[in-house]
């Protein structure tokens, strides 16, 4: 018999939680609420509990003939493992009440068997410090919601199916290794917000390696450079005439990683401004004499060990010229305003790898 993957056999056992366990009939929906109920049974099958069967409070089992609440067993192992505590919750668990965002940070840190922190409270909208969603926030196992330059934490509002998810995948990572989820979350975050070291970005890139090594679909993330001012030509011959005849380019500096290590990666770049953008001219094929026989298309896929090395800065997906000619009527002719100075240009770079495709906005201001 195959042995199971657990990882995988986690994810699905998450997946069948929040998608609906007391009815089957209805489609899962990220947006919609967690009961109380749901989300104990999503944190003790992740926290491994040996399962209690018994019944501790009157609503999970109002009458004497009638059967418990299907969570019954979820919610009795929960209590007695000190995630949840009889003394706040009183005779009734309420279980099929929303799940808030206080009472899942608050089962969360018991579970993991936190300690409150008596550091500075990051929230804005809680008046008076919380110890555990401060050591929440600490440890990076919920970080709030940013609003207005504030972190709100909100905690009378309800979880929705996919937080729950979010919450429960943190929580089993951090069991297993405290200190290596703290780095990687903190690590995550200083990439996130511009921050990262050499030593953060260059962990990311081995991180990305292996997982393209492992996985003949995994799409190496893109390290796009934007090269569109003078300064940015710095380095390459004439810069000043080159800069005079480019608009810049859209690079690749991570050109190589994808050359070594998924070579069977295409690269597509798409101009949804400017469908003109979109076109090049074959210079080498007799001139005929009527429209546009010059013109191919350039947002087509291509092989990315294509892009080619521009200067000593990095590997050019595309060029963009300050003046384009075409083919009309059998003769050149210039096309105006084919880039404007002080327009941004919209593009969309598309990867795609085996049966998986990867889309980036890219924003490329004409200088």
């Amino acid at each position: 018999m195959r042995k199971c993957n657990k990882g995988l056999v986690f994810l699905l056992i998450i997946a069948f939680v929040i998608s609906g366990y007391v009815s089957a009939s209805v489609s899962f929906n990220p947006q919609e609420e967690v009961t109380r109920a749901q989300f104990v049974e999503m944190l003790v099958q992740a926290m491994e509990y040996k399962r209690i069967d018994s019944v501790s409070f009157i609503d999970i089992k109002p009458y004497p003939a009638s059967k418990p609440h299907w969570a019954s067993v979820y919610i009795e192992t929960a209590l007695r493992n000190g995630v949840i505590i009889k003394a706040e919750e009183g005779d009734r668990f309420y279980p099929d009440a929303p799940m808030t965002r206080e009472d899942m940070v608050m089962m969360m840190c018991r579970a993991l068997k936190l300690e409150p922190s008596y550091g500075p409270n990051p929230y804005f909208d809680l008046e008076e410090p919380k110890g555990y969603f401060t050591k929440a926030y600490e440890e990076y196992l919920v970080r709030g919601i940013p609003m207005n330059g504030k972190i709100i934490f909100n905690p009378t509002g309800v979880t929705t199916r996919a937080q729950a998810e979010v919450i429960i995948s943190r929580l089993a990572e951090y069991r297993k290794d405290p200190g290596a989820f703290v780095d990687r979350r903190a690590r995550e975050e200083r990439i996130a917000n511009g921050t990262a070291t050499k030593e953060d970005l260059e962990i990311m890139r081995q991180s990305e390696i292996e997982k393209a090594k492992a996985d003949p679909n995994y799409i190496i993330e893109p390290d796009i450079r934007i090269i569109n001012t003078l300064e940015d030509f710095v380095g390459y011959s004439d810069p000043a005439d080159r800069f005079d005849y480019f608009a810049g380019f859209i690079g690749l500096d991570n050109c190589e990683d994808y050359n070594n290590y998924a070579p069977d990666t295409q690269v597509k770049v798409v101009c949804i401004d400017k469908d003109l953008i979109n076109t090049g001219c074959l210079l080498t094929q007799p001139f005929i004499s009527y429209d546009h026989v010059y013109e191919v298309r350039r947002d087509k896929w291509e092989e990315i060990k294509r892009a080619y090395r521009e200067g000593p800065n990095t590997y050019v997906l595309r060029a963009i010229t300050r003046d384009e000619e075409k083919a009309v009527n059998g003769k050149w002719t210039d096309v105006p305003d084919y880039v404007k100075k002080g327009e941004t240009l919209n593009f969309k770079l598309y990867l795609k790898r085996g049966n998986n495709t990867q889309e980036y906005d890219i924003k490329f201001k004409v200088n």
